[in-house]
């Protein structure tokens, strides 16, 4: 029976890189340097294991780019690989698979080859298969992906999280690597990233380290082992990394993964310089060690530190039928830092548009509270606004809203400006809630003989962080009041000592190295593990 296979591939993971298995997916050169092209990808290198897993294959995906391709046509030509691999899938003939011409939709399309080790291959034999794609009207790359009789499967150990480290501390990290494949790993590059608030104690010859562009990262250091790896054995660092935690410290990442750079079956290791941190040998390791829990590792830092949050508001003047200009203003008066891509929560600033008043122009990234969505819109009652996501001690950002003043406005009206997380809780690291609010008002001249009034939102219930925010001021025209009365809450309570909450985990998924490896390879390669179960043609 056919395991032939075409399968819907969202567009987005194409261009994704990802370490999975000792390999990763990659993608294709594209023929438009604008990238408009599509793409072919696939995991490469790919290790057969001796005796034979059933889990052997080669999986592809082909990036539309948003569009629909006509008349494709996909072959896998694995005759480079014939020597010690073979296949069982009845549409490869002679070394040649193809996969019949149609459509691909804009989510692009995949597929996957199954192979195997002959019983008389060679440990270590290598060879490529090349995927090659044509389309009408379009030129597609070819991709080739590099296959061996097996591989080299790196496993490190996990770092439980630390709570309550004060600022100062200097953190040692005993780190193990172990080979639980079947190659030796001749070279292997270890790369270790921290975030903002963490820096490397020491810094050794053989390391390469540098400032990174990620949001969470902050510096990353790639260190380059000539110790063989190999199979069965696990290895220690001659010296265990030590990081220093900064002042600014508060909820801290740091995240390690090795990489193969070269492998072999027998091998010698290479000389090393004076001061190089080195692998040394540290007993035995198998497949279902609990020590080793995966191909790379996260740990989070929890600094026993605070950030002050402090909110000022803005008084303005304005006739009825005028409009009234209000700028809140968010500081961070340390000495923590607060970074959303290391937290769970978006820091936010809750505001009231004083009662009278209408919405004509509100910030990026602010919307209505009380619509249920995250669409910008002008002329509602309350706002909530992220913050930097990125929120550095001593960092300020400013709020400009601008405001219709009603016909009835009053002489004095007034609506609260509060910071908050988008959850409407108090942010756990912030012990000093004084300045945490503040107030918009406007001094309406020849305004309602009913004095003052106040801004009316309700800050009760539930927000989400997600939706889109605008990158640009939102403006527009309005009429009409601002809305029906309701109520403003109290203060939420004071957090207690100098740790913030830290709740279940207390990190954002890391969408970088581990989170790329994780969510990419369980959605491109559910396409691959679901060699039993999926369609036959």
């Amino acid at each position: 029976m056919s395991s032939r296979i075409w399968r819907r591939w969202a567009a987005t993971l194409a261009a994704m890189a990802v370490t999975l298995f000792g390999g990763a997916l990659t993608t294709g050169s594209a023929h438009a340097d604008d990238g408009s092209a599509p793409t072919l990808s696939a995991r490469t290198p790919v290790g057969l294991a001796v005796p034979d897993d059933g889990e052997g294959q080669v999986s592809w995906g082909l990036d539309s780019k948003g569009r629909t391709l006509h008349d494709v046509r996909v072959t896998v030509d694995i005759t480079g690989i014939s020597s010690f691999a073979t296949t069982t899938d009845d549409y490869c003939v002679n070394g040649l698979c193809t996969f019949p011409g149609g459509d691909v939709g804009p989510h692009g399309s995949g597929g996957i080859v199954d192979i195997s080790a002959k019983p008389d291959a060679k440990l270590g034999a290598s060879g490529t298969a090349v995927i090659n794609a044509t389309a009408s009207g379009v030129t597609i790359a070819p991709f080739t992906v590099k296959v061996s009789v097996g591989s080299v499967d790196l496993a490190v150990n996990s770092l439980p999280q630390i709570d309550h480290v004060k600022p100062g501390t200097t953190l040692t990290k005993p780190l193990t690597v172990a080979n639980i494949g079947s190659l030796t790993a001749a070279t292997t590059d270890y790369r270790f990233a921290i975030s903002p608030g963490l820096s490397f104690a020491t810094h050794f010859p053989n390391c390469d380290y540098a400032d990174a562009a990620g949001k969470w990262e902050a510096t990353v250091a790639t260190c380059h082992f000539s110790t063989p790896i190999e199979p069965g054995k696990k290895y220690r660092l001659s010296t265990p990394l030590k990081l220093d935690v900064k002042k600014s410290a508060l909820y801290e990442i740091f995240t390690y993964v090795p990489t193969v750079t070269s492998s072999s079956v027998p091998t010698t290791p290479k000389s090393t310089s004076a001061g190089d941190l080195t692998l040394v040998p540290d007993g035995n390791a198998q497949p279902g060690d609990p020590d080793q829990q995966g191909r790379q590792g996260r740990q989070s830092i929890y600094a026993a530190n605070t950030a002050d949050i402090a909110l000022t508001g803005d008084t303005a003047t304005a006739k009825p039928g005028d409009t009234a200009t209000l700028t809140a203003t968010a500081t961070n008066l340390g000495p923590a830092s607060v970074n959303r891509y290391t937290y769970d929560d978006q820091l936010t600033v809750m505001v009231d548009i004083p009662k009278g008043t209408t919405a004509t122009q509100v910030p990026a990234g602010c919307v209505p509270w009380d619509n249920g969505t995250r669409d910008p819109a002008l002329g509602a009652p309350q706002y909530t606004c992220d913050l930097d996501g990125i929120f550095d001690s001593g960092h300020t950002q400013k709020l400009t809203f601008k405001v219709k003043v009603d016909a009835d406005a009053p002489a004095t009206t007034s609506g609260t400006v509060v910071a908050q997380l988008a959850d409407l809780g108090t942010p756990p690291y912030d012990t000093h809630l004084g300045n945490n609010k503040a107030a918009f008002t406007v001094k309406v001249p020849g305004g309602a003989s009913t004095g003052t009034g106040t801004g009316t939102g309700s800050t009760g219930g539930s927000g989400s962080t997600g939706g889109g925010n605008q990158n640009s001021t939102q403006t527009g025209t309005t009429s009409g009041t601002s809305g029906g009365s309701g109520s403003t809450g109290g203060d939420a309570p004071a957090a207690t000592g100098s740790l913030a909450h830290t709740g279940s985990d207390g990190t954002m998924t890391i969408a970088l190295t581990s989170a790329a490896a994780l969510a990419l390879g369980g959605a491109v390669f559910a396409l691959a593990r679901s060699r039993r179960t999926r369609v036959r043609a």
